[in-house]
């Protein structure tokens, strides 16, 4: 059996600054989607440029990759991006307490409401309250989280939720190399090193790399965002390439430094 060695693990990932040795400087009319490119690329440049010497792929494909699968979200520190899918919570804890989760907890398919099990995902603190969403708002979500902890317990909860740029969900912890859905939370609060780490190694685990390196987007996107949303993400990245490749041609790069 080959043991597998994660990103997270490698020390030549971990010991490289995150930021570029030189930064992209671009004009204030430059297009968004180029703005954003070159947002992404100045906060975690220098660990992009390892992991393409890592994977012997190419840096713009890299940068569209992320840029586009991160939304462009930015890091903070200790609150990670988090979407809260409470269909999960049924499945890992709400199944074997179905009394206590129908008293809280509501998405689509179960219980007479409408819709699909990714859908119409509401919570009321107790039998009094009024049922509410929560999804498209960090803030509400974060509270669902925390309300879901302190009922069922972190692990559940962490489980049921995706986090940080890459969306990975916590049952995907051993995928990505930690021994817990909370062991992977903890990680991508503490960094956005652990983040990228983290989806690089997912990609790596679905056979995505090689994908991303033939520029196969269509198959990449097929397998990390659903063949629903497949064609809509491919011209995504094939967009996000192409201003990748513009604002990269031609940059001077140094030898990654070690980390601070």
């Amino acid at each position: 059996m080959i043991e597998v060695i994660f990103f997270k693990d490698s020390p030549k990932i971990i010991s490289v600054r995150l930021k570029p040795a030189w930064p992209i400087e671009l004009r204030s009319e430059t297009s968004p989607v180029k703005m954003a490119l070159a947002e992404v690329f100045n906060r975690i440049g220098g660990l992009l440029e390892r992991f393409a010497k890592e994977a012997a792929i190419g840096v713009p494909p890299l940068l569209a990759v992320w840029h586009v699968e991160s939304a462009g979200a930015r890091f903070r520190r200790n609150r990670p991006i988090l979407r809260f899918e409470i269909h999960k919570l049924f499945e890992f804890w709400g199944k074997d307490n179905q009394t206590l989760f129908d008293r809280h907890f509501q998405f689509g398919g179960r219980a007479g409401v409408a819709g699909k099990p990714w859908e119409q995902h509401r919570l009321r603190n107790g039998p009094a309250a009024d049922w509410t969403r929560f999804h498209g708002d960090q803030h509400t979500e974060y509270e669902v989280f925390h309300f879901a902890s302190r009922l069922v317990g972190r692990e559940p909860a962490c489980r049921s939720a995706s986090f940080g740029g890459p969306q990975i969900i916590g049952f995907n912890h051993g995928v990505i190399g930690y021994a817990s859905a909370v062991a992977l939370f903890e990680a991508f609060a503490r960094s956005e090193r652990w983040q990228v780490c983290g989806f690089f190694d997912f990609c790596r685990a679905k056979g995505l790399l090689e994908a991303i390196k033939q520029q196969q987007w269509l198959a990449f996107a097929t397998t990390y965002n659903g063949a629903g949303n497949a064609a809509s993400y491919q011209a995504r990245l094939i967009e996000a390439l192409g201003e990748a490749e513009i604002i990269l041609a031609g940059h001077t790069t140094a030898a990654p430094s070690p980390a601070a």
